[in-house]
């Protein structure tokens, strides 16, 4: 196969199935899942889930264990970005796409 078939996607850092256990899991959960993985490997992965919105919260949560050197290494600049997001509890209560949404009126034209 050809490397133009192939995807502009970045392979997961973990098993699949760690994935989906981090995916059904509560914060508290994560964070004992996490310790266990190397400095370099909790950043990658927490640049990773924060890089899709379906995960970024997981990627916040993950970069709260990573230290900012780490971070630094791995993603550069977008890095040290998720370690000041991480650190600021109001981009944990951001819910991604809910501050564009308007409610639908049904106005009667007279």
């Amino acid at each position: 196969m050809s490397d133009r078939y192939r995807p502009n996607e970045p392979a997961c850092p973990i098993p699949l199935e760690l994935l989906a256990l981090l995916l059904r899991s509560p914060d508290e959960r994560i964070v004992e899942t996490v310790r266990e993985l190397s400095p370099q490997h909790r950043a990658t992965l927490a640049t990773y889930c924060a890089g899709r919105a379906h995960m970024r919260r997981i990627g916040l949560v993950i970069a709260t264990q990573c230290s900012e050197h780490a971070l630094w290494e791995v993603a550069g600049r977008v890095g040290l970005a998720l370690f000041e997001q991480s650190q600021d509890q109001a981009s944990f209560d951001r819910e991604t796409g809910a501050t564009a949404k308007r409610k639908v009126s049904l106005a009667r034209v007279a």
